[in-house]
């Protein structure tokens, strides 16, 4: 919905413009068996994800630049979402909400725009892009 400017947003855009934020039990359903696409902004560049995520709490993902990384998925008693990664890609917590048909999350401690999930769906796809 927003795309190029979604790393401009904050959470607190969202709670302006009314948008919902999600529960617990809504990012369990969307992280559980999933595969997801996602748009990212990191040092000056736009980065697109796929990332499998599973129900035991267990991730893997490669970037449109070839890095592969593994790592843990959790949803907090405060419904955000925390991920964990084994290798280079950061790690951060963010609250989640839904904007038309993405999931938009914002980090818990600054506010800022973290990443957008563009695209989710069932079952375990390859992560190629």
């Amino acid at each position: 919905m927003y795309q190029s400017r979604d790393n401009t947003l904050t959470r607190q855009d969202m709670i302006d413009k009314s948008y919902k934020m999600l529960t617990k039990e809504e990012i369990q359903k969307t992280l559980s068996g999933t595969t997801i696409t996602a748009k990212y902004f990191f040092n000056n560049s736009w980065y697109k994800a796929m990332t499998n995520s599973f129900a035991d709490g267990t991730i893997e993902g490669q970037n449109n630049v070839a890095s592969y990384n593994k790592g843990r998925w959790q949803v907090n008693e405060d419904d955000s979402l925390s991920l964990e990664w084994d290798g280079s890609w950061e790690d951060w917590s963010a609250f989640a909400y839904k904007v038309g048909d993405e999931i938009m999350f914002f980090d818990i401690t600054t506010g800022l725009w973290r990443t957008t999930f563009s695209l989710i769906e069932a079952g375990t796809l390859a992560t190629e892009i």
